[in-house]
């Protein structure tokens, strides 16, 4: 998977990814007391699905194309939907999950995005410029956990979103996520994670189980077997420290996105709890 996104904007994992997102922050944002939202890997902000990168795999022709063509049921996907149309500018954007956030998120949330890469900072940078109560930082998404944490405001969501690049990323993912919840037990975490062919994800989820950490929501998305060699087969949002009855509100989502996301008569979807509490 390359580090720079546009080579999968909008495909099915976004799609995903970002309808998780958006109603765990719809959620939060129930409550009147401001949050911090604090995004580990954030990424430019916008993307040209027209761009060489976005057209060379066309992989959100099966992603967000599919879902803008569909009816949504759930308010979940509603939800998505609504807020992808508030936010783009034209059917060729795709926005990351930063505007999609900050179109959620109230004048009195703050909201930190970090990112690796200067290229993709400085994008962002330029994307956010109007918005108060966001600020880009450019620098490692792990180290902003002990910079960030525990938020002034008691409350929030971390989304950790790496590119799972390096053979030890699931483990740094662990390792964040441990963490984490040491500096902020009672915080909310999301993490994102790919499904492909071998054992990775199974040995990610062996090590939570290990990890001593409670309360861990897991919601998959296959749309294909998960052995096929093809590439990415699945996506995969864990969440630690849920809103209550979340798994429950989720569900006709999930099963809804299966339907219209599906690539072969082997996609499911699943929610089931890694670790209860």
């Amino acid at each position: 998977m390359n580090y720079r996104h546009a080579f999968h904007a909008g495909n099915f994992a976004d799609v995903h990814k970002h309808v998780v997102l958006l109603a765990l922050l719809a959620r939060l944002i129930e409550k009147p007391k401001p949050l911090l939202y604090l995004d580990t890997h954030a990424g430019r902000g916008w993307y040209d699905l027209r761009s060489d990168a976005a057209t060379r795999g066309g992989e959100w022709q099966d992603g967000v194309e599919r879902v803008r063509a569909h009816t949504a049921g759930s308010s979940e996907l509603h939800l998505y939907l609504q807020t992808l149309r508030a936010v783009q500018p034209d059917e060729w954007h795709y926005p990351g999950s930063p505007l999609l956030a900050l179109h959620v998120l109230r004048e009195n949330d703050r909201a930190v995005f970090v990112e690796k890469q200067l290229q993709e900072a400085s994008a962002l940078q330029q994307a956010l410029r109007r918005r108060r109560g966001a600020s880009v930082v450019h620098g490692d998404g792990y180290a902003a956990l002990k910079t960030y944490l525990p938020p002034r405001e008691q409350r929030g969501l971390v989304l950790i979103d790496p590119p799972y690049e390096s053979e030890r990323e699931f483990a740094d993912v662990v390792r964040a996520l441990a963490f984490g919840l040491q500096r902020w037990p009672m915080g909310v975490f999301a993490i994102w994670y790919p499904i492909k062919a071998g054992s990775d994800v199974r040995r990610f989820h062996s090590a939570l189980q290990e990890s001593g950490l409670r309360k861990l929501l897991r919601l998959e998305l296959r749309v294909r077997p998960a052995s096929s060699p093809l590439g990415l087969n699945g996506s995969g949002m864990l969440i630690a420290n849920p809103p209550w009855q979340f798994e429950d509100r989720m569900k006709p989502a999930m099963d809804e996105l299966c339907g219209v996301l599906a690539a072969s008569a082997a996609a499911a979807s699943e929610i089931d709890w890694l670790v209860p509490e």
